[in-house]
């Protein structure tokens, strides 16, 4: 049977998981940037960081040092690794999709990356046009967020506590996470990030959700961010609503193995067997007035 290694594959695909990778205004979106940046800073220092920013600057340095630690350098090097090409192109493409179908100016539209790591998703959004004035990134990983800096000081990037973000209410056009909520396995921080996201956008602005919707099976390390993980987060049906999805990168060992040795079918593939795209796009709005 041709399905059977296939969805075998799929039962596994997270054993070799990688981490890849509106209203008209002119004004640049300014974090409350000197004090938030501060303050985590010296709290990090003083060891003074709230229960739940420790907790998720726990989880996302073990994350990031185990998983470096059992991968390697070169594991997503997209220059030296062909594995790597097609799965960053769906993911990309995924992001353009979801981008293009949402309609914002990008001139003007105001987006937060939340968990923005190094800035790599902030990238495909200043090669799609968006003004850097108008951008914003936060991370809990300082060492992340100055590599960030230094590779585009234009980017508003912050070192922040993503259960407690310091800009005002409905600041953004576009709230975005990027393969985050994948690795957050703690729910109620999870809950806390994803209504301060909803906070900070506009009635009417738009929630994306970039992330692997499949658990890794018989392991806690990873929970999949699932339509149904997704409606717990965000609200869906109170405070936001679903409006599309974009299926992405393949689930890795099928992905990697089709972009290294098979790479012309990687989309057909996709197409075809769309059970076996691990990672989604889903854009969500928020709703003008909150249900019950």
């Amino acid at each position: 049977m041709f399905l059977s290694p296939v969805l075998a594959a799929q039962q596994c695909c997270y054993r070799n998981l990688e981490h890849l990778n509106c209203r008209p205004l002119t004004r640049t979106v300014k974090l409350n940037e000197s004090s938030s940046a501060r303050n985590i800073e010296k709290m990090q220092e003083s060891g003074e960081l709230p229960v739940s920013a420790k907790t998720l600057q726990a989880t996302t340095e073990s994350y990031y040092r185990e998983y470096n630690g059992r991968k390697g350098a070169e594991r997503n090097d997209l220059l030296r690794n062909p594995e790597v090409l097609f799965q960053s192109l769906s993911r990309d493409a995924a992001m353009v999709r979801a981008l293009r179908w949402i309609g914002s100016d990008p001139q003007v539209a105001r987006v937060l990356d939340v968990g923005c790591g190094d800035g790599d998703s902030v990238w495909t959004l200043l090669r799609l046009g968006f003004q850097a004035s108008n951008v914003s990134g936060v991370d809990i990983q300082k060492e992340k967020i100055a590599r960030a800096k230094a590779g585009n000081p234009a980017v508003n990037f912050e070192c922040a506590d993503a259960t407690s973000l310091e800009f005002q209410d409905e600041t953004f056009d576009i709230a975005m996470e990027s393969m985050m909520f994948l690795q957050l396995t703690d729910d109620d921080i999870a809950k806390r990030i994803a209504a301060e996201m909803i906070r900070v956008t506009r009635p009417g602005g738009i929630l994306l959700v970039s992330d692997w919707r499949y658990s890794k099976p018989g392991s806690s390390e990873f929970k999949g961010v699932s339509a149904r993980r997704i409606g717990e987060l965000y609200q869906v049906g109170r405070r936001t609503e679903v409006c599309k999805r974009f299926r992405g990168p393949l689930v890795p060992p099928v992905g990697r193995f089709v972009s290294k040795y098979c790479s012309p079918a990687y989309f057909a593939i996709q197409a075809v067997l769309p059970f076996l795209a691990g990672h989604v796009v889903t854009v969500l709005r928020k709703r003008k007035t909150a249900g019950m």
